[in-house]
């Protein structure tokens, strides 16, 4: 019975660590403003990307992908959902960030970094890491919510931006 007992504790300690791992670098809800947690996070590295995105992980496996991390928050009735991709280096984010920005709807969204943002969708590249941060509702109209979580999420990752905007 003892043995049980201990099997249980050392897998729940397992578990435990392991959902702090799928984490990565995003931090708690709370730690960006007052955001619930919504689910436990993930975590995919190059083997299990296709289980995330079926049909989208050959850009990011081409370019040099390290390992993906996915929180989801919350707060009232909106729900975002952040993907932060960790690369091999600055420049295979950078490509990334290229091959999925829009052009036209470029700003600064926070330390000089230029991000591509429409309403529903923030995509941004700094360091290693590419940044997508998205309302989960699709029909989402510009919301202050959303680019503020951006800036949140941002303002933490180490690294230069990939693109800065021009003074």
């Amino acid at each position: 019975m003892r043995r049980v007992g201990r099997a249980a504790a050392a897998c729940m300690l397992a578990l435990g660590l392991w959902a702090c791992r799928g984490a990565g670098p995003l931090p708690s809800g709370a730690a960006l403003g007052g955001l619930a947690d919504i689910e436990q996070p993930e975590s995919y590295t190059g083997a299990t990307l296709y289980t995330y995105i079926d049909g989208g992980a050959d850009l990011y496996l081409k370019e040099g992908f390290s390992a993906l991390y996915v929180r989801r928050y919350g707060r009232g009735n909106e729900r975002f959902i952040v993907e932060l991709y960790e690369m091999k280096d600055a420049s295979a984010a950078s490509r990334v960030y290229l091959n999925s920005r829009r052009p036209n709807e470029e700003k600064q969204l926070a330390g000089g970094c230029l991000a591509s943002v429409s309403p529903a969708e923030i995509l941004t590249a700094t360091g290693r890491y590419y940044l997508v941060v998205r309302n989960e509702d699709p029909l989402a109209t510009q919301n202050d919510a959303l680019i503020e979580l951006g800036r949140n999420v941002l303002s933490r990752l180490p690294g230069p931006c990939a693109f800065a905007a021009k003074k």
